[in-house]
């Protein structure tokens, strides 16, 4: 009889202290991959490194962090996943919206026509045409937000993928320190 009595004690014990083991063992993996890694084109993309809000102790309330490396020549690049799907992307505070090509958009599930394409925007580029989309989700580590808009242009007006505004703002806050950009939510 007691020793069903302890191994019940045993697996109690288990299932209790199992999930913050776990995520545990996540985390110090997550920060092992932090650093860089060259895209296609030899930028550096950073490893976003991934925290809790409250690195010293786990609060439900705190919210969620992940913090992204800025490259040699001062850029934030970093692996998001956008609708469940990998993109490099550049964060860039100074782009009103999300920004993303047709073709992306099209493997991201989004399906536009021509005619979505009538509105006019000014880009490092000049003047391109462009439609709106929203994007379900875009997830960088473990911040997540989902219903982002974003700005769709033809596939010779944007290379890559511009994480801009319309997904920071949606943060509770990202500031700069250390050469890092962490964004909290």
């Amino acid at each position: 009889m007691w020793r069903y009595v302890f191994i019940g004690v045993a697996l109690i014990s288990f299932a209790t202290q199992a999930p913050s083991l776990l995520q545990k063992q996540i985390d110090d993996n997550q920060g092992e991959q932090s650093g860089t890694r060259p895209d296609e084109g030899g930028r550096e993309i950073a490893r976003v490194s991934v925290a809790r809000a409250e690195d010293d102790g786990f609060n439900p309330l705190a919210g969620r962090v992940a913090r992204i490396n800025r490259d040699r020549s001062g850029h934030y690049l970093a692996r998001a996943r956008m609708n469940g799907r990998s993109y490099d992307v550049l964060v860039d505070t100074g782009a009103t919206m999300v920004a993303i090509n047709e073709s992306t958009a099209r493997r991201l599930g989004i399906h536009l026509t021509n005619a979505d394409f009538r509105y006019k925007v000014n880009t490092a580029n000049g003047i391109a045409e462009a439609a709106k989309a929203t994007i379900d989700e875009i997830e960088i580590g473990r911040v997540i937000v989902r219903d982002v808009p974003a700005t769709v242009a033809r596939d010779g007006a944007l290379r890559g993928v511009l994480l801009g505004m319309s997904f920071l703002n949606r943060l509770k806050k990202f500031e700069f320190q250390s050469g890092m950009l962490v964004l909290t939510q």
